[in-house]
């Protein structure tokens, strides 16, 4: 049945980000920004024991708990029917084209209803995410599967999007909506470093191999190396899988008085005042977040070629964009920022004004609506 009122749409998400049952957690309330829009919200969490089942206005948070990530998909599959027998959903949202994509597409195939995929990685246009270990590369079948028969796609780049034409898949069917963030804007003058007598490269995010912090680590050795006489530090801010390998190959290095690691911080704002450029060389992302937060203060970038590069951080004009594992051009355009204090003026101003045209968050609400509505009109 065509629902002619999209204010009274129900919607069915179904999620693997356990943040999402932490009540504080800048995602959740993300999600509830999303919620006010729709008559009702419903929100399949796959989790372990031990949580509770949260209504938060529109929204309501289901937890599987669970007892072992065996039974996650068929837990979700009978909370799924439950709520969708009981309230009616008008159409599934699945967090990825993977789990809870074959999840949203079995639903949505048993009850007759319009299903979402949402794409937060550019899972299908980089190698690198495939050749990363096995698992991707059978999961990027399942993605394919999903993906093919989904009424609407949701990502969160133009750089997806492109990717996913790429594999034939119809313009139509895809709706860019960023990642809103929420932007701290600073450094008006272009000036950074709280840190008065050290020039700080800051790095955020998890320490896992996607990241690629191993290569910022041996680009730094190579600064150092040239730039003999200056106090030059990099400053890693998060946790992660790779963090003893990482803490042993800076300790191999003799880089322990330059190389910091600072751990997970709820609050980055101080280190985005003290650091004096921002570092993202990961081998694949979606879209950068912590890329659009460091421009938001006024950073001078340095990132690899993925992610939000090419539509927001555009090289020479709001950042230096290197190739994926190019250690050479990562230590090459270090000791540019380094040296060229204009250069690093001139790029944190182009950064803060491209991310200033991004969506307002009552806009991203709408346009994340907007991807709901034209999934269930899609004939």
């Amino acid at each position: 049945m065509l629902l002619l009122n999209f204010n009274l749409m129900k919607v069915l998400n179904i999620s693997l980000d356990k943040k999402l049952l932490t009540a504080d957690s800048q995602v959740r309330q993300r999600v509830l920004g999303y919620a006010r829009l729709f008559a009702r919200f419903d929100l399949i969490v796959l989790s372990g024991r031990g949580y509770q089942a949260r209504t938060e206005e529109s929204m309501v948070i289901y937890p599987t708990n669970s007892g072992s990530r065996l039974f996650y998909l068929l837990d979700a599959y009978i909370l799924g029917k439950k709520i969708i027998k009981k309230y009616q959903s008008d159409i599934i949202s699945s967090q990825d084209p993977f789990e809870t994509g074959l999840l949203a597409w079995l639903l949505a195939r048993k009850y007759g209803l319009k299903f979402q995929v949402q794409i937060h990685g550019d899972y299908f246009g980089s190698p690198y995410w495939q050749a990363e270990k096995l698992s991707n590369k059978l999961r990027y079948y399942l993605g394919r599967f999903v993906i093919s028969r989904a009424d609407g796609l949701r990502v969160v780049s133009d750089r997806v999007k492109v990717s996913l034409i790429a594999l034939g898949l119809p313009a139509g069917k895809i709706m860019v909506v960023p990642i809103y963030s929420e932007l701290k804007v600073g450094g008006q003058n272009g000036e950074h470093g709280g840190v008065s007598d050290k020039f700080v490269f800051l790095a955020v995010g998890r320490l896992a191999r996607v990241k690629n912090i191993k290569l910022q680590i041996e680009a730094m050795r190579e600064v150092i190396k040239s730039q003999s006489g200056q106090n030059v530090e990099l400053w890693i801010v998060g946790d992660g899988p790779e963090e003893r390998k990482l803490k042993q190959k800076v300790k191999a290095y003799g880089l322990s008085a330059s190389v910091k690691f600072l751990g997970w911080q709820d609050d980055l704002s101080q280190f985005y005042h003290q650091a004096d450029a921002f570092l993202l060389i990961s081998n694949y992302e979606g879209w950068g977040l912590a890329v659009i937060e460091a421009a938001s203060y006024g950073l001078p970038i340095i990132m690899t070629d993925v992610g939000c590069a090419g539509e927001i951080i555009k090289n020479g004009q709001s950042g230096l964009v290197i190739s994926v594992g190019d250690k050479r051009a990562l230590a090459e355009s270090m000791i540019k920022l380094l040296q060229d204090k204009e250069l690093r003026t001139r790029l944190g101003r182009g950064a803060r004004e491209a991310v200033l045209g991004l969506p307002s968050q009552e806009e991203n609400w709408q346009l994340y609506k907007d991807s709901l509505v034209k999934s269930l009109s899609k004939i």
